[in-house]
């Protein structure tokens, strides 16, 4: 373990070089892959159901007689001749595959090749019950090094070409047995057959028993992309939902995350809320955390009061689960803005306790609920963690040689809690990190908050920057356009509000005031008025201010016309539209605070005004409102 930081950065060229290397090249996957814990016991929920889910089942049709000698027939060892039966063929398989798994001998071994290649050309000439005995032979052999193994490839490659012959002469529970075949093997995602399967049974999906209905979806997502049009799953589903376990719509909603398809009918998200709400005492980790998965993608405004209700039912249940569940308990209200002070805090006690066993990503997630939430607890669980962090990561330089981009991020969300760490900011500056971050197009708008917060920490931080163009190009793409009213733009609410604002501080101070990206990594503008308090009026920004999109922190220098003067105050009015605040929180999220942080670090002084304030007064009234701000901020 390192000792300082300065290590990993002295390392990191050899290993990114290493790595880039190793990323780029053409090596062969291994042989069971997409195989992982959520899909198997996906796969066990369908197993062991008592509704009639096509899956193959292997055990009695595999079982060897371990007495018997290890013999190879002569049709493996010797030519075949080019016109021998199948069923002589499909007999030769099963003992070659026998023999393979008792004796750890892989398939690529030559004494096999000509048997294989006679083999994969007499397949044409199977029955569909001998393709499916094919596929059951293959999930007896050892686990082969990859799927490009010689031989191995050779028939797993002429068994997809050969199912996909047949697609459209097999009725649906063939399809899905074929394709359950498939997922076995650990081969779903590399063939086509499970793809073609999927576009032939999504023609009728409205009309699927809710056994197939569930394993499309089970097969969508191990393919993870959308196969046909997802609306028609949640039309099946809500007129089935009754008649699955719970389990079952869990994997449901593997299916619509693993997709990045959100559920839009309201009354079926209602019907998720009520169904994992009245089990949660017995709900299995992998089951919940797909559910929390989907309603958090999912849930729109008029779903947040099933959602406060699910938070404080989850209160419960936090020892009870996992630490990976427990994450994604924090995460529900994420895109709500919305959450339960009492359930963060418990959640950041286990993460205090266990963070050695967490992932790098589980860090990453757990800092932006600590940022979003900007949550303040009595006995500090917050601050504790968060001081922790730096260290964390630092004992993970091979997480964050994989997944670079969790590493950046977290840095930007411990920022946005006035955490940061010079040397690993060094690290995520550093150039050649930030190529092997970003192999190719425009870094993320995390960097933009980096080399933004770099500027800002002065001459305490002496690391590398971004570049003055990649500066300029951020600015351009990352800044949202300058809003007006005529028409040029289709203007959201707070941009409504934001011209409001310009027009009425405009006809208060009879000066035309103008919108600026005061901190361009933020992508939303501000107004900004500079005002004399010995002369009491407006002055001008200055001629010679940066030009907007050009990706510069607009200082008070840069705004006015003259040396920097005491009695000139570059007020700068930010709107907190809805998203900038926590539902039914007294606070601002974390990065909100944050933006109003740099503001006053820069000179400026910030005028909040919250969009539900400004909603609510009449046109009339806001003059004296903001007569009153402007009185507070500098006695107008």
């Amino acid at each position: 373990m390192w000792n300082t930081w300065r290590c990993l950065r002295h390392g990191l060229a050899s290993r990114c070089t290493l790595l880039k290397r190793e990323l780029s090249s053409t090596a062969p996957m291994p042989a069971k892959a997409f195989v992982d814990a959520e899909n198997q016991f996906a796969h066990k929920v369908l197993a062991t159901s008592v509704k009639p889910y096509q899956i193959l089942r292997t055990e009695e049709y595999l079982k060897t007689d371990l007495t018997a000698p290890l013999l190879l027939p002569q049709d493996v060892l010797q030519p075949p001749p080019s016109k021998v039966e199948p069923a002589e063929l499909q007999r030769a398989l099963k003992q070659l595959t026998q023999y393979c798994a008792q004796t750890n001998t892989q398939l690529s071994d030559e004494r096999f090749t000509n048997f294989i290649r006679v083999y994969c050309e007499q397949l044409h000439r199977f029955s569909d019950e001998q393709l499916l005995d094919a596929l059951r032979c293959l999930q007896e052999l050892p686990t082969p090094e990859s799927t490009k193994t010689p031989n191995y490839m050779e028939l797993w490659n002429t068994l997809d070409i050969e199912c996909c012959r047949r697609v459209e002469q097999w009725k649906q529970t063939q399809l899905l047995l074929v394709c359950d075949a498939w997922y076995q093997l650990g081969l779903a995602r590399i063939g086509e057959y499970v793809w073609l399967a999927l576009r032939k049974l999504g023609r009728k999906l409205r009309k699927l028993p809710p056994e197939q209905l569930v394993q499309c979806m089970f097969l969508c997502n191990l393919l993870r992309r959308q196969v046909f049009e997802m609306f028609d799953f949640e039309l099946n589903l809500q007129k089935c939902s009754q008649q699955l376990t719970l389990q079952e719509l869990g994997v449901m909603a593997m299916g619509f995350f693993k997709t990045q398809t959100p559920i839009r009918n309201p009354e079926l998200v209602e019907q998720l809320y009520q169904r994992l709400g009245a089990q949660l005492d017995s709900v299995e980790d992998i089951t919940l955390v797909a559910l929390l998965k989907v309603l958090r993608y999912s849930s729109k405004l008029p779903q947040v009061a099933a959602l406060q209700q699910l938070l404080e039912a989850l209160l419960p249940q936090v020892e009870r689960v996992s630490l990976l569940t427990c994450l994604h308990m924090a995460l529900l209200g994420c895109e709500l803005q919305t959450c339960n002070d009492a359930l963060i805090e418990q959640v950041l006690l286990r993460f205090e306790r266990e963070l050695p066993q967490a992932r790098l990503k589980d860090l990453e997630r757990i800092c932006l609920v600590i940022a979003l939430f900007n949550l303040r607890t009595a006995n500090g669980v917050e601050q504790r963690l968060l001081e922790l962090m730096p260290q964390a990561l630092r004992e993970r330089m091979d997480e964050i040689l994989r997944y670079p981009r969790c590493y950046t991020t977290c840095l930007q969300f411990l920022s946005m809690r006035d955490i940061y760490d010079t040397e690993l900011l060094s690290v995520a500056l550093e150039p050649r990190f930030l190529r092997h971050t970003y192999r190719s197009g425009m870094p993320g708008r995390e960097y933009f908050h980096l080399d933004s917060l770099a500027q800002l920490l002065g001459e305490s931080y002496t690391g590398p920057r971004l570049t003055e163009r990649q500066r300029q190009q951020m600015g351009k793409l990352y800044t949202q356009y300058l809003p007006e009213s005529d028409g040029r733009y289709k203007l959201n609410n707070t941009d409504r509000i934001l011209v409001e604002l310009r027009d009425s501080v405009s006809s208060l101070l009879r000066f035309p005031v103008h919108f600026k990206h005061i901190l361009p990594q933020y992508e939303r503008c501000d107004l900004v008025v500079c005002y004399d308090r010995q002369k009491k009026c407006v002055l001008p920004i200055a001629e010679d201010c940066p030009a907007d999109y050009s990706g510069v922190l607009l200082t008070r220098q840069h705004l006015l016309d003259e040396q920097d003067a005491e009695h000139v105050d570059t007020l700068v009015f930010v709107v907190a539209g809805w998203n900038n605040v926590i539902r039914d929180k007294d606070r601002c999220t974390g990065l909100f605070d944050m933006k109003l942080r740099q503001l006053r670090q820069l000179g400026h002084k910030p005028i909040v005004i919250y969009w539900h304030e400004w909603r609510a007064l009449a046109t009339m009234d806001r003059q004296d409102f903001l007569k009153r701000r402007l009185r507070q901020a500098v006695n107008i």
